[in-house]
């Protein structure tokens, strides 16, 4: 096991200089640079010919990357463009914030999904379980964008349950429990917007999973020697039929990151889903790679992460 999780690990490197490089050609072949569109006729031009020499936009795009390359390696993620701070400090006050909206939107995805799913499968072809399907289809089929819109509509204008903006309330001068409860009513609106797509596919999962699992033979010999149903249940349908759903929980460290951007933009969540979109606008070629890399560092060890709790959960499976 040690040694495939090391081999894993050593196939990151070459798996993020690859990405790098792939990202840092799509923006330069993009036109112009970060401080197109913002000349102002009364600057003068040498002003924007220093700007760009001191944030090296005047060298080629191979010195520009082995420059970006050099200091990335030595932990120094560059100077952001627009609010000319380190990029580093950025996504630390950032990150925060979409941690806790990712950890949100898992807890909302796992109890639900789970139980609803669980629920359709021991009610196979009633009306409940075609009124959950259909609801999964619609779940599914739903873009973000539309969901967060009309979760907006509903919850903040209409009925005024929840904020649809921030991640607290201003000026309310709260702190402790008081500040964290506040943070929980902000977030709930963009948690189920990030989740509600999974919360549909794991539903579905989870009764295709518990369907399958239920015809099995040891399903059907622990019912014909008489063992509750219950205890079939939980002891051998879900121990077999919820073992993929440990994969997804992995994959989903890299997925839901990048579904917040969609959701931090609509709701002025300040993460660094919302920061990237910023900067994509601007062309902060610092934020966009740093972000870029983040995001692409969670999903590989959400990869990796999801193969290791799938060997420690099923015994069958062994990496040697």
């Amino acid at each position: 096991m040690y040694q495939y999780i090391l081999r894993r690990v050593l196939i990151f490197i070459p798996m993020l200089f690859l990405i790098s490089v792939l990202l840092f050609t799509l923006v330069q072949l993009a036109p112009g640079d970060a401080f197109t569109g913002q000349l102002d006729p009364n600057q003068d031009a040498r002003y924007y010919e220093e700007m760009r020499e001191r944030f090296g936009l005047d060298k080629s795009p191979v010195e520009q990357y082995l420059m970006w390359g050099k200091n990335f390696l030595q932990g120094e993620l560059g100077i952001s463009f627009r609010h000319k701070l380190p990029v580093s400090e950025l996504i630390g006050d950032r990150i925060g914030n979409t941690i806790f909206l990712g950890i949100c939107a898992y807890i909302l995805t796992y109890t639900l999904a789970i139980p609803l799913g669980i629920f359709s499968a021991q009610r196979p072809y009633s009306k409940w379980d075609y009124t959950l399907t259909g609801a999964a289809f619609v779940g599914i089929s739903m873009p973000s964008f539309f969901a967060g819109l009309l979760l907006i509509f509903l919850f903040s204008f209409t009925l005024d349950w929840f904020p649809f903006s921030g991640t607290v309330t201003a000026g309310a001068g709260l702190g402790g429990m008081e500040a964290f409860i506040d943070k929980l009513h902000h977030v709930i609106l963009p948690a189920i917007t990030l989740s509600i797509i999974n919360i549909a596919q794991y539903t579905r999962f989870t009764r295709s999973s518990v369907l399958a699992a239920k015809q099995q033979d040891f399903v059907r010999t622990a019912y014909a020697k008489g063992v509750p149903a219950s205890v079939v249940l939980r002891k051998h349908v879900l121990r077999n039929a919820l073992l993929p759903l440990v994969t997804l929980f992995g994959l989903d460290m890299g997925i839901l990151l990048s579904g917040a951007v969609i959701t931090e933009t609509i709701f002025s969540w300040p993460g660094i889903g919302q920061l990237l979109v910023e900067a994509i606008i601007n062309r902060d070629y610092p934020i966009m790679m740093a972000v870029t890399m983040l995001a692409s560092f969670f999903v590989l060890l959400g990869n990796l992460v999801a193969d290791i709790l799938y060997a420690v959960v099923d015994p069958r499976i062994r990496y040697e």
